[in-house]
């Protein structure tokens, strides 16, 4: 398996987030709330056409993903998971 064309890893994408902040002048959000009013403010701030998440319909996802052990997880939860062990 050619492990370059995998996805970003969520520590990739944590880490690329936090080096944005920072070169942005943005301190990394600590909650999801200020995650969303961060975005949602860069988003406006630079004029990004899609609707806002409050303004879509609600998407109702498929089942939970299960892990080995036969208990529900998220794709990230499961993927961090395999990283730390």
């Amino acid at each position: 398996m050619d492990r370059m064309n995998d996805k970003a890893t969520v520590r990739q994408v944590y880490a690329l987030a936090a080096v944005l902040c920072e070169r942005a002048g943005e301190e990394f959000p600590e909650t999801r709330e200020a995650a969303s009013e961060l975005i949602e403010r860069l988003r406006i701030e630079t004029g990004h056409p899609a609707p806002r998440l409050q303004d879509r319909p609600y998407r109702r996802r498929g089942r939970p993903r299960r892990d080995d052990d036969g208990r529900a997880s998220s794709a990230a939860a499961a993927e961090l998971a395999r990283e730390m062990r």
